[in-house]
């Protein structure tokens, strides 16, 4: 049982990774490791500089098997076998991975700092600062922090109103509930 001052949190990487890997890339470009990975490509592996390597490294430090590398190549969360101890997070030399309250299901999910047309030029689903989340939030709980969404999680109050008026789709209620995930 959880004591009741102990929030459960949850890992959540922050990143679609929907822009294409570079030519020349693949899988076994990235299978030894994120570290190694930006050694010899250190503006990254994808059209984005920001986005997910794939390396793993996050991954062979979890105890808990919750996280993959997708067939994408992108890391992806097992949430219910996440404890959010961290360790991926301190892992991850992208800074991609954060730990977040499992009540704060409302989640920007890019960390592209590029500006707009550029972040849009590399990524289907970058955020490219238009701000539209900053006037619909109802609670000031969400801004744009070098060039894209971050959400102040004391504040959000889970309305899912930057989500579904994110025309980029960046902003993702990881219940499903307002946007699909």
């Amino acid at each position: 049982m959880t004591p009741k001052n102990k929030m459960i949190r949850t890992a959540v990487v922050c990143c679609t990774g929907k822009s294409p890997r570079l030519n020349g890339i693949d899988a076994m470009t990235v299978s030894m490791g994120c570290k190694a990975v930006l050694k010899d490509y250190p503006a990254g592996v994808r059209t984005c500089r920001f986005a997910c390597l794939g390396g793993g490294d996050c991954v062979s430090v979890c105890r808990m098997n919750a996280i993959h590398i997708s067939k994408d190549g992108i890391a992806e969360i097992k949430p219910e076998l996440c404890v959010g101890c961290g360790l991926c997070a301190k892992a991850c030399p992208q800074k991609l991975i954060q730990i977040f309250p499992v009540e704060d299901n409302i989640r920007p999910l890019c960390s592209n700092a590029d500006s707009g047309k550029a972040a849009k030029d590399v990524c289907p689903d970058s955020c490219i600062a238009c701000r539209i989340c900053e006037k619909k939030c109802p609670s000031a709980a969400i801004h744009v922090t070098e060039n894209h969404a971050v959400i102040d999680t004391e504040k959000c109050i889970a309305c899912g109103m930057c989500a579904v008026n994110c025309p980029r789709h960046v902003i993702h209620d990881m219940n499903g509930i307002f946007a699909a995930v």
